[in-house]
């Protein structure tokens, strides 16, 4: 007999949500998917904003990833008027941004995916969670926090403010931090550099002892990220799609994303799904993991060398638990970063250039934690936005995410272990470290059934489809 199994609601991630397990009468896993329960619409609030105002705005899509939005906002307006910012003022957005993946990557790593992989997916759920994590090793658990403090202060220092930041405006930034304050920032990017590389070790340790589930994490889909000419590069690059091969299918630049990727909704969830458009149109990957998939190096001496042994093993690798050692490499990157730009004299230029908004469309994208960022908007001759979308990271992972939810599933449904089971579901989730505040844009389109019941008997139904 056919059946379902939910998990309602999803512990430790970003959101609230539900997922559900469909299961045949073969007592064979048939399809996962998650449901995402809450809705923003932040795309209809942005209607009628000033357009120079949006940095400060679409920073409060989320508290998580503020700086993600508020930089691709600044992108797409540098975009739309044809500004670059003086070389000081990239300097700092890359030094912001660095601290901002450190602590988002520390937060999902180590605290919500954490503990399913340093206790086990089968660990009592009493004690499957950071508190957990602090019992079983107290300095581990004190580098993890230290590392999410790196990073949140140096957002405070460089971004204004430690969770929504307002340094970066149109044009370059708005103040730069005193001297003393960046001495300060190399010495952290130091200090977060030794604790990642204590860490990583044990890390690699836990994932090797998990081969089965990485081999069930399996999602043979293209790999989609921005590339420098070939390096990882958050804040600029070209879009690069790599099939499951290893070949370059397409590029494109942020202003062509319409033309190549494509919205869906889906059935019984606020969040939108995203698919490459084509004859016939594919599903892809976005995040660490597709980021070193379409990249050979990094512009920082540790992290290259550690993407060369991560290429070593494969290249693409479309195993979704392999998302944890990408996001551990991108770390130590972010690290070297703040002591390589805080610690050497930041380049002789102004601050900021001057822009002049006019009508037009303005799009611009970057590579949040979780992977592609797309703000689109459209503003008239007062400069006021009239309409807005944004393509965000967790929605570009929709399928991939079902896909994990399903096979992994079905690797653990045969082992009759209902805890493991229930958490492996949401572990399938974790991987990708879904932000679904940021994700939830669609209104109206959640399907709603009422039942009316008289006396333990059904009256009538009443649907929204």
């Amino acid at each position: 007999m056919s059946r379902q199994i939910a998990v309602d609601p999803v512990t430790r991630i970003e959101g609230h949500a539900k997922i559900v397990l469909n299961i045949n009468d073969s007592d064979q896993v048939e399809s996962g998917h998650l449901q995402v329960l809450e809705v923003r619409g932040f795309e209809k609030l942005l209607e009628g904003m000033e357009l120079t105002r949006m940095p400060l705005i679409t920073g409060r899509v989320c508290g998580v990833c503020p700086a993600a939005h508020h930089l691709a906002s600044v992108v797409a307006i540098e975009s739309g008027l044809g500004v670059s910012a003086p070389p000081k003022a990239l300097a700092l957005r890359n030094l912001l941004y660095a601290g901002h993946i450190l602590h988002s990557h520390a937060l999902s790593t180590f605290l919500l995916v954490g503990p399913d992989i340093l206790m086990g997916l089968d660990a009592d759920p009493k004690e499957r969670n950071v508190f957990g994590i602090l019992k079983m090793d107290p300095d581990l658990a004190k580098k993890v926090l230290r590392l999410r403090s790196i990073g949140q202060k140096t957002v405070e220092i460089v971004g204004g403010r430690g969770v929504h930041p307002v340094a970066s405006v149109p044009g370059g930034m708005a103040s730069e931090p005193t001297q003393e304050n960046l001495d300060r920032l190399s010495e952290w990017g130091k200090e977060a550099l030794g604790i990642l590389l204590d860490l990583l070790p044990v890390i690699r340790e836990k994932l090797g002892l998990i081969g089965d589930v990485r081999e069930a994490t399996a999602v043979p889909f293209p790999s989609l990220g921005l590339s420098n000419n070939g390096n990882v590069d958050f804040l600029n690059g070209t879009f690069i799609v790599m099939d499951e091969q290893g070949n370059t299918e397409r590029t494109f630049s942020s202003e062509e994303y319409a033309d190549n990727l494509i919205e869906h909704v889906m059935p019984g969830s606020y969040m939108k799904a995203v698919k490459l458009r084509g004859t016939q149109e594919k599903q892809f990957i976005v995040g660490p993991l597709a980021r070193l998939n379409v990249n050979n190096g990094f512009s920082t001496d540790k992290a290259n060398d550690l993407l060369k042994e991560f290429h070593d093993q494969g290249q693409p690798r479309t195993r979704m638990l392999d998302n944890l050692e990408a996001r551990m490499i991108e770390m130590v990157h972010c690290a070297e970063q703040m002591a390589l730009i805080a610690g050497s004299p930041l380049p002789d230029s102004e601050l900021r250039s001057d822009i002049k908004v006019k009508a037009g469309k303005y799009i611009g994208a970057v590579e949040a934690p979780r992977g592609l960022l797309v703000h689109d908007y459209t503003v008239d001759d007062e400069g006021i936005v009239t309409q807005a979308n944004l393509i965000v990271a967790t929605q570009n992972n929709y399928y991939a995410i079902d896909e994990t939810i399903t096979s992994l599933g079905g690797h653990l449904l045969p082992q009759n272990n209902d805890n493991q089971l229930m958490n492996g579901m949401e572990f399938a989730l974790r991987m990708f470290d879904p932000c679904l505040a940021c994700a939830t844009h669609a209104a109206g389109c959640m399907p709603i059934e009422i039942e009316l019941r008289r006396e333990g008997g059904s009256i009538r139904t009443v649907s929204r489809r």
